[in-house]
């Protein structure tokens, strides 16, 4: 799958929507740690909130700072398919 690159501009946006936390779980994410490994503290990566493959967009409104974990897991499930997930298993 392709990676979209992101302006900085845009990171920024993305990133501080949340106020540098994680939409789906609310842990801290670091904002110099974009795109980092799953190791490291606080690392983040872009979620399209309505997957690409279910009919989503590179619209900022539909892109969510998510945690490495939280966007690994999500896959192609919505945003509320995704918590209520979360709300079951954890």
């Amino acid at each position: 799958m392709r990676r979209r690159r992101y302006s900085d501009e845009e990171l920024y946006s993305i990133y501080y929507r949340t106020g540098g936390y994680c939409y789906h779980c609310g842990e801290y994410i670091d904002l110099d740690n974009y795109n980092g490994y799953l190791g490291p503290y606080g690392a983040w990566e872009v979620d399209h909130g309505n997957p690409l493959i279910r009919g989503g967009s590179d619209d900022g409104r539909n892109l969510k700072p998510s945690c490495i974990p939280c966007n690994r897991s999500k896959g192609s499930k919505t945003t509320t398919e995704f918590r209520r997930w979360l709300d079951l298993n954890y």
